[in-house]
């Protein structure tokens, strides 16, 4: 599958400062006796890391006096599956040697293989595995080999990207204190997919260094690839160094790193939460008595979901009014007039012949219905919604999340729609703790906790998603004072923005310092806030 610029789908090209990097960390350098150093490459594309590769080893064996085409031609493996990539390769790696004033007749065609990597046979181990690992969703992979990958790969499961098996099998191919090092999309240290890898690695080796660069271009063209450059040791350790880049610049041989404590377990959350947050005063969503839901799902959004001038008759009872993420810009819920069919009653599919109209409409659609995964599973019930439609939600105050939106301000609807599957919802029976809690996750501290533990889109953009709202940590609404609660009411029936700021912050600063500090004792949120203000800690 090609993009724009010609390459395939998950090729991408990467920067020589990000190559020489990734070389240091796993210690393939020239002032290094790199002999025996046996390297491997699993996605090498057109030579930007093997170029260097071999680059380095001709330096090392002028240093320590090794036949370098010995060396080359034993503990070199290039990979590389897409054929006209494998060519301009191999040609590459020619002129690179003869440029080295090497013969080219003496290199083994051994070291590249043209060849699927998460096919591909090999029996040796490998101090060294480098790379830039495909990017290819999971929907794009083809149907016949995505089962041979689950069958053959623990970590490939749910819809995790083709990287996944690619970190597993190289992984595995690790001697015994080898290292590997990616650059790769940091999605997979967050999501649902990459938990089965992230406890694998958490049990058999050492995460020893993770550097999020996705505000960074480090590739030849722009991607949407969020980077992040990844080293893992076969072997145990205690700490994990990392660092997140807030500019699009950065000096990749100059980074400051924050020294955390490697995960044990596949939730790497407190990796990112850089907040030290003490949680006995910030706490869950849900534990607060807030229910977090996503929106309907219907298999077929454009049979049932509808504008008004579209519904050709179809009974009102069947119809619910529904709010799309693009209604929730600017400051007011802007709806666009659709409407979502209902194909269930009270707690079942509805019989079509009660509802005449609705019968014909579906009907006429019977034969696209049949083709969907659902109705392959139950015919009889061809045209049910993959997601049951439970009315009393639209009746309920929700607080609504749009996926993929840049909207400052949170809408809560108060029972009159019914949320699409591309937005989430937070329902209270309180609309003032409701209209709290929008607050809450407006402001600064919060959206910042969010990027950290969640997926961000291209931009820095944190996406609300189910995941990550039941990880972040707010205040324990019952301790804010009375007046608090009253002004941040206020804020938000004025949008006013930068007084909900300052009344949250005020709360998830104090515990910041609390957390610090690990010397105060402070009883509830309302006596600290009192602290703060009075001035009485600010030696702290």
């Amino acid at each position: 599958m090609k993009r724009k610029n010609g390459r395939n789908h998950g090729e991408v090209f990467t920067k020589l400062n990000v190559v020489k990097y990734i070389l240091d960390e796993v210690g393939y350098l020239p002032s290094e006796n790199l002999k025996n150093m046996r390297i491997l490459e699993p996605a090498s594309g057109q030579g930007a890391f093997a170029i260097e590769i071999i680059n380095r080893l001709v330096e090392s064996s002028l240093n320590f006096g090794f036949d370098f085409i010995i060396a080359l031609n034993q503990n070199i493996q290039l990979v590389e599956i897409d054929k006209l990539s494998f060519e301009n390769l191999k040609n590459n790696i020619f002129n690179t040697i003869r440029n080295n004033g090497y013969l080219i007749e003496n290199v083994s065609l051994s070291i590249f293989s043209n060849s699927n990597y998460l096919q591909y046979q090999t029996y040796s181990e490998f101090d060294c595995i480098v790379g830039n690992p495909p990017y290819v969703r999971h929907e794009i992979i083809d149907s016949k080999l995505k089962s041979i990958y689950k069958k053959e790969y623990s970590t490939f499961k749910y819809r995790a990207d083709l990287y996944i098996p690619f970190y597993e099998k190289s992984l595995k191919l690790l001697s015994k204190k080898g290292k590997l090092s990616f650059i790769c999309s940091n999605r997979w240290l967050f999501n649902q997919y990459g938990k089965p890898l992230r406890e694998m690695i958490a049990k058999q080796y050492h995460l020893s260094k993770i550097i999020n660069i996705e505000k960074v271009n480090a590739f030849d063209e722009e991607v949407i690839a969020y980077p992040c450059i990844t080293t893992i040791q076969n072997g145990d350790g205690n700490m994990t160094k990392y660092y997140e880049s807030q500019e699009k610049k950065i000096n990749i041989n100059n980074i400051d790193f924050t020294l955390m404590a490697t995960p044990k377990s596949g939730s790497w959350q407190n990796l990112f939460l850089d907040y030290n947050i003490n949680h006995k005063y910030l706490v869950g969503i849900e534990d607060q008595n807030f229910k977090i839901g996503i929106g309907i799902a219907t298999g077929a959004d454009k049979i049932f979901i509808k504008k008004h001038s579209e519904l050709n008759g179809i009974e009102k009872s069947r119809l619910m009014p529904l709010i799309k993420s693009k209604s929730l810009k600017g400051n007011e819920i802007d709806w666009d007039n659709s409407y979502v069919i209902n194909t269930f009653e009270k707690n079942s599919i509805c019989d079509l012949n009660n509802f005449p109209h609705l019968n014909d409409y579906l009907n006429s659609y019977r034969d696209i219905l049949l083709k969907r995964h659902i109705a392959k599973k139950n015919p009889t019930y061809w045209y049910k919604t993959i997601d049951k439609i439970k009315p009393d939600l639209q009746k309920q105050h929700k607080l609504l999340l749009p996926d993929l939106s840049g909207s400052k301000f949170l809408f809560i609807d108060e029972g009159k729609f019914y949320p699409h599957h591309n937005v989430y919802y937070i329902t209270h029976k309180n609309l003032n703790k409701l209209k709290i809690l929008a607050c809450i996750l407006m402001s600064d501290f919060i959206k910042d906790q969010l990027s950290q533990i969640g997926i961000r889109m291209n931009g820095g953009l944190p996406r609300f998603q189910s995941q990550t709202l039941k990880k972040i940590r707010i205040p324990n609404i019952e301790e804010l004072t009375i007046i608090d609660r009253e002004l941040l009411i206020d804020s938000y029936n004025n949008r006013n923005l930068n007084e909900l700021n300052r009344i949250v912050n005020k709360y998830c600063t104090q515990h910041s310092i609390k957390a610090i500090a690990g010397i105060v004792d402070i009883p509830s949120l309302s006596h600290l806030t009192n602290l703060v203000v009075n001035r009485e800690i600010c030696a702290i």
